[in-house]
């Protein structure tokens, strides 16, 4: 019997991740916290779509804490980085190998105490929790100072727990006048809890700004900073690019993709793309969006599961053409906002759904 080769063949899709421009972002941001304010780099959702191990492994020396979502997303990571991270989302089950493995876990409600009540005696290792509060948001958290104080007591009786964070989550942090409400609140819980709980312990982390509102209304112990460490505004983050596989060439009135998605007006030259929603691109960006070839716009005229047909009538391309979805091609770029723009969304979504299909590459 024959062996199977295994060796992978790269796939044409690729998104590249530039890790120099990303660290240029902590720098950045690094800049507009406060003095001795920690920055916990947000990990979860595969680093936004970007590949978790990898990012933290390189941004193991640039951040203070990590934040990730779910226990599978905590043990993606732990191998391979050194600094705390903290699971966000309240867990349930599974408590006891999170906590000997070094987890940080969320309370926001008296079920998840209860949780951590039953399990936690049984860890090797005391287990580290961080409070949620409701600030506005009414995701997560507590929303009263009663519920809150309940819930610190119960926590605080329990000597093999130890409450190391309070936080909570701005809604709308580019939005100053909610923004300012919410960090009032929270601040209030601040004082509460140095005030009732003066000897518990005076090193908790209170945090409360997200990536927006490091920018905006910046404060307390440490900042949650997701999207804008892999924001490509100030610089070339990501290249999302695949190639030309074939070309078709339509005569008027000809169609293309399916239902009949692109009708042609007039003799048109269409370049078949290798990549398509089966990997994250959404199918309604044919109505606005573009792409790059050799630094010209090719309008996205329709968008299968493997692929997608874009317009180069006017552009001198051939087969095996790289095409930029997002980055720089020639002195034209796309940006991930612009491409939320065309489909309506934002651009936590853009990058966040892209598949597995689609090759990470790291660029240093």
């Amino acid at each position: 019997m024959n062996k199977i080769n295994k060796k992978v063949v790269n796939q044409i899709a690729v998104l590249e991740i530039n890790l120099s421009a990303i660290k240029s972002n902590i720098k950045f941001i690094r800049e507009k916290l406060n003095r001795n304010q920690k920055l916990c780099v947000v990990a979860k959702a595969n680093s936004y779509g970007l590949g978790a191990k990898e990012m933290c492994r390189h941004l193991d020396s640039q951040a203070d804490y990590f934040a990730v979502s779910s226990p599978k997303e905590f043990y993606e990571i732990k191998q391979v980085v050194t600094k705390p991270v903290l699971i966000l989302d309240p867990v349930f089950e599974g408590i006891v190998p999170l906590i000997e493995s070094g987890a940080e876990l969320t309370v926001s409600n008296f079920e998840s105490i209860e949780a951590i009540c039953k399990y936690s005696s049984q860890a090797k290792k005391q287990c580290k929790v961080h409070i949620a509060v409701n600030t506005g948001m009414n995701r997560f958290g507590f929303k009263t100072f009663h519920e809150f104080e309940k819930a610190v007591n119960i926590l605080t009786k329990m000597s093999h727990v130890a409450i190391v964070g309070v936080f909570s989550h701005f809604f709308e942090a580019d939005n100053k006048l909610s923004s300012k409400v919410q960090y009032k609140i929270f601040q209030e819980f601040e004082n509460f809890f140095k005030t009732k709980f003066y000897n518990y312990n005076q090193n908790v982390l209170f945090h409360l700004s997200n990536s927006d509102g490091v920018f905006n209304l910046n404060g307390f112990d440490m900042a949650r900073v997701g999207m804008a460490l892999y924001s490509d505004v100030l610089f070339p983050t990501i290249t999302l690019k695949s190639k030309i596989t074939d070309i078709q060439k339509l005569e008027k009135d000809e169609m293309a993709g399916y239902s009949g998605q692109f009708k042609a007006k007039k003799n048109t030259t269409l370049g078949v793309v290798a990549i398509g929603y089966g990997d994250g691109i959404f199918r309604n960006i044919r109505k606005h969006g573009y792409a790059l070839v050799n630094g010209k716009k090719a309008k996205i005229v329709a968008v299968c599961m493997d692929s997608i047909m874009i317009d180069i009538t006017e552009i001198n391309a051939k087969v095996l053409d790289d095409v930029v979805l997002i980055g720089m091609s020639g002195n034209s770029q796309i940006f991930i906002c612009d491409v939320a723009k065309w489909c309506d969304t934002i651009g936590y979504d853009i990058i966040t759904r892209l598949s597995a299909r689609v090759e990470r590459k790291y660029i240093i």
